[in-house]
């Protein structure tokens, strides 16, 4: 047993919050025995598990209302400050907010169907077993119905990769390396809103990729063309003088076209990656401070100056994520058209975007603490999967099911939750 500790002590910081979870509960018993199931409310009667279940579908949709309307006030509030604009009511809007009220009905509607049906079969079969937990889960997968349908899809997809052990890096760095082919080769694949903010987050203007990807596909361009593209972005004297001059059918469109208002790659990257941050800080500021404030309040009355220093430190990381992240991208592809433009590479690949945007991922992702890597990998793979799905659908590689994401996260929770009555009562 003490070896077994001694192993589980020196995994710790490497192993996720399910696994240190799992050694926690091996390394000590006794402790497993102070939480044992008959020490939990155990409703004995159909109106006591009713009670139960909506009491805790109540306070479910409560929390995960107040955090999902705290996140949109807060990104509001910067929005009116850095635009300008009527902040009288903010709070009512921000927390009358349609996309707040689905995500606590999500939650709410899923720890009432959770409770009632593991509850009710536990009464029913005088058993507490996993098959409860089954049954219970995919019950509750039903919850994802309180959503919109083209939110279900992303949010069945993360509930199936919830327990991806190993390799979250590299998870994350394939979501976006097909991310980032979509985004220059096959926008209409992407959420128009999601495509907006990699357009304002990379700072390269839309019109700029278009012409990118019109000419990796084999259509000419011409110094017309090139030169209205730039013309609305400030252009230096140089970037004017490239692109009068730029062919029909180049190996590539030249950096000139990509970072006009800047001469020289080295520049571009220095501003990119400060701008980047900067942008950043206020998003990452708030997705980091307001779940503290309404999930680990406890641990914030208790020890105020470590939490915020935490706190401010993981925002410090996740903007120089961010500014890696971009810088890295923006650079390979400016390396790329310097090998062209010294006569060293004579291919302009469209996969070589998806390359680029893994390598930039894999290296960027490192910076962010290690539970963070697993969190963002789960958020970029249903973006991911979701263009992919489109790319082979409009290619006719695959066939449209319908409410195929509603029976996903049913499997999914079933999967959740049978493992979390295994910690609850392994026998």
């Amino acid at each position: 047993m003490n070896s077994k500790s001694d192993s589980s002590l020196q995994l710790k910081h490497r192993s996720s919050s399910y696994q240190r979870l799992k050694a926690k509960l091996k390394r000590n018993p006794s402790s497993f025995q102070a939480i044992n199931k008959e020490a939990w409310p155990r409703p004995e009667t159909p109106k006591e598990v009713l009670l139960h279940a909506l009491k805790g579908g109540a306070r479910a949709f409560l929390l995960a209302f107040g955090v999902r309307g705290g996140v949109i006030l807060c990104l509001s509030l910067l929005r009116v400050m850095r635009k300008g604009g009527k902040i009288g009511h903010l709070i009512s809007t921000s927390f009358k907010n349609e996309t707040a009220l689905r995500f606590g009905a999500m939650f709410g509607t899923f720890a009432f169907l959770w409770k009632l049906v593991n509850n009710g079969m536990r009464i029913q079969r005088d058993k507490d077993d996993r098959l409860n937990g089954l049954v219970a889960g995919a019950v509750a997968g039903l919850a994802i119905l309180c959503e919109r349908q083209e939110r279900r899809v992303d949010i069945a997809q993360q509930l199936d990769i919830l327990y991806f052990k190993n390799g979250d890096a590299l998870l994350f760095a394939l979501a976006c390396g097909q991310i980032l082919y979509s985004y220059t080769m096959q926008p209409h694949t992407l959420d128009p809103g999601y495509y907006k903010f990699m357009v304002a987050t990379a700072r390269v203007p839309g019109n700029l990729l278009r012409l990118s990807a019109k000419n990796v596909r084999g259509f000419p361009i011409t110094p017309e063309e090139t030169l209205k593209a730039i013309s609305i972005h400030r252009p230096t004297p140089h970037a004017i003088a490239i692109a009068s001059t730029i062919s029909a059918h180049p190996v590539c469109t030249p950096c000139e076209a990509l970072h006009p208002w800047i001469d020289g790659c080295s520049s571009t990257a220095v501003e990119r990656f400060v701008k980047v941050c900067k942008s950043m800080f206020p998003v990452y500021g708030t997705l980091h401070f307001v779940p503290m404030l309404l999930l680990r309040n406890k641990h914030l009355r208790k020890d105020p100056q470590g939490m915020l220093k935490r706190t401010a430190l993981a925002t410090i990381k996740s903007c120089a994520m961010m500014g890696v992240f971009v810088t890295l991208y923006q650079m390979q592809v400016c390396t790329h058209r310097n090998l062209v433009k010294a006569g060293l590479v004579r291919t302009n690949s469209k996969y070589l975007y998806g390359i680029f945007g893994f390598v930039c991922s894999f290296v960027a992702i490192f910076l962010e603490e290690k539970k963070r890597r697993g969190e963002l990998a789960m958020y970029c793979l249903p973006i991911a999967l979701k263009s992919a799905y489109q790319i082979a659908y409009q290619r006719k590689w695959i066939i449209h099911i319908k409410h195929f994401e509603v029976l996903m996260t049913s499997v999914a929770m079933a999967v959740i939750m049978v493992r979390v009555c295994a910690f609850v009562n392994p026998r």
